[in-house]
């Protein structure tokens, strides 16, 4: 076992979007927000500039971590494009014909009126952390945040800071409260339980480098819909941390 510390934070809003990697004419979007986007999030947080940030973020220097806090749904509505092929005055107006098509939204299942995520963070660079821990305590980002478009704004709830207990698992069966990487499930490691209902599987993208350039491989996740804790074995390592008197398990994404 070891001990890293860790801060917990919510990100909560009306509506979410995050685009699948392999999504090209119609927009469609996962769940909840894959690692590169909680990535951007901390940027936004610390206030790096676009494309500056993957190095700092990465699986080597960064664990992050994901839970779902609400139950979900989603909704496909059709929308129109501003046609920008040529940028002018007139098309930037709306005028000259527009770009249809339909993007699937995240939103929260009555009578839940906002989605609500709870982001894991541990970090090797201690100034970075800090810095992270003393903007969300404060509610200061950098710049404003969002789940996705810059049209689905979000806030910042601080939650936890403080050391979390880090564990290798051969097969150990955990309640754990964070989206699973199937790769980190032993063999016949889903338990099966009776207030577990809808268990989905999303495939979601490598990191980037600091050329924007894949690395590694994409990963399957597992996640509850309603956003319960999944009993399963695990073979890898698992965090742990104690919220309201409560260990709460996890695995880094």
């Amino acid at each position: 076992m070891k001990s890293l510390l860790m801060l917990v934070f919510d990100v909560i809003g009306f509506m979410a979007h995050f685009r699948r990697f392999y999504s090209t004419a119609t927009s469609l979007s996962y769940y909840f927000p894959p690692r590169n986007t909680i990535a951007g999030l901390l940027a936004a947080i610390l206030g790096r500039e676009r494309d500056s940030y993957y190095d700092l973020f990465s699986s080597e220097n960064c664990g992050l971590a994901v839970s779902i806090l609400t139950p979900l749904r989603k909704l496909t509505l059709p929308i129109n494009y501003l046609d920008t092929d040529q940028v002018t005055l007139s098309r930037l107006r709306g005028i000259g014909g527009r770009v249809p098509t339909t993007i699937e939204f995240v939103l929260p299942e009555p009578p839940h009126t906002s989605l609500r995520y709870r982001i894991y963070v541990t970090c090797q660079n201690s100034e970075i952390f800090n810095e992270l821990v003393r903007r969300v305590k404060t509610k200061t980002p950098v710049y404003p945040l969002s789940l996705g478009p810059a049209y689905c704004l979000a806030e910042l709830l601080y939650v936890f800071d403080g050391k979390a207990t880090i564990q290798h698992s051969n097969g150990d069966e955990f309640l754990i409260s964070t989206v699973i990487r199937e790769d980190l499930i032993a063999p016949n490691g889903l338990i099966p339980r009776e207030n577990i209902k809808i268990i989905i599987e999303e495939r979601l993208p490598p990191n980037f480098t600091h050329n924007r350039e894949p690395t590694g491989r994409s990963f399957n996740y597992i996640f509850e819909a309603n956003g319960r804790q999944i009993p399963v074995r695990i073979k890898g390592d698992v965090f742990s941390i104690v919220l309201s008197g409560e260990v709460v398990y996890g695995v880094f994404m």
